[in-house]
C-alpha cells in the first residue's frame, strides 16, 4: 500500500515535449469531429431545402392539372403575349354562359382564374419560395391557335434562402397531355 502512496506523492509532471504532443494529437481529433458535424448540419439545411422546392412545386403542378381536369376544357390554347395557356369550354345550352379559365406565371406568381379576373385573385402565394425567370406553362399542339389534345409543358424555376440567407435553386420540367 507504501507502494502507492509513494507514487500518488511523487511530483514529477509531464514534460514540454509530451504537453506539445498530446495537444497537437487533441487540436487534430477536435477539428475532424468539427468538420463532421459542420459538414452534417450544412447538408442536412440543403436538403431541407431541396426538400421544400420539391414540395411547393408539386403544390404547383398539382394546382394546375387539377384545374385542368376539374374544369374540362374542349380547348386549350396560349395566352397572347402573356406567359400561360387559357382553357375554354363552350356551353352545352346556348343561353348559359361559361367564363373561360387563365392559367399564367405572372410577377413571380401562379395566377389561376378566370379570364375576366384581375391579376390579383386567383393567386398561389401561400408559398416560401418564389418563381424566378425562366419559369414558363405553354402549350405545344402544332400551328393551331386553339387545340382539342396535346402537351402542356410546364417549367417551373423556384428559389427558396435557408436559415443562413443561402440561396437555393431548383428547375423543374414536366410534360403533361390532356
Amino acid at each position: 500500500m507504501k507502494k502507492f502512496a509513494d507514487l500518488y506523492k511523487k511530483e514529477d509532471g509531464f514534460s514540454l515535449i509530451e504537453l506539445i504532443a498530446s495537444l497537437s494529437i487533441l487540436s487534430l481529433v477536435m477539428g475532424s469531429i468539427y468538420g463532421v458535424i459542420t459538414f452534417g448540419f450544412t447538408s442536412y439545411n440543403k436538403v431541407t431545402v431541396e426538400n421544400s422546392l420539391r414540395d411547393e412545386a408539386d403544390i404547383l403542378m398539382s394546382s394546375v392539372m387539377t384545374e385542368l381536369y376539374t374544369f374540362g376544357p374542349e380547348y386549350v390554347s396560349n395566352i397572347a403575349n402573356e406567359n400561360g395557356i387559357e382553357l375554354t369550354r363552350t356551353a352545352p345550352l346556348h343561353n348559359e354562359i361559361i367564363p373561360k379559365k387563365q392559367i399564367k406565371i405572372n410577377q413571380s406568381a401562379l395566377f389561376i382564374a378566370n379570364s375576366t379576373a384581375s391579376n390579383g385573385t386567383g393567386k398561389i402565394d401561400h408559398l416560401k419560395s418564389i418563381l424566378l425567370d425562366g419559369s414558363s406553362i405553354q402549350l405545344d399542339c402544332g400551328n393551331a391557335s386553339a387545340c382539342r389534345d396535346g402537351l402542356i409543358k410546364v417549367t417551373l424555376v423556384l428559389e427558396q434562402e435557408d436559415k443562413k440567407q443561402i440561396k437555393h435553386q431548383l428547375k423543374l420540367e414536366s410534360r403533361f397531355g390532356f
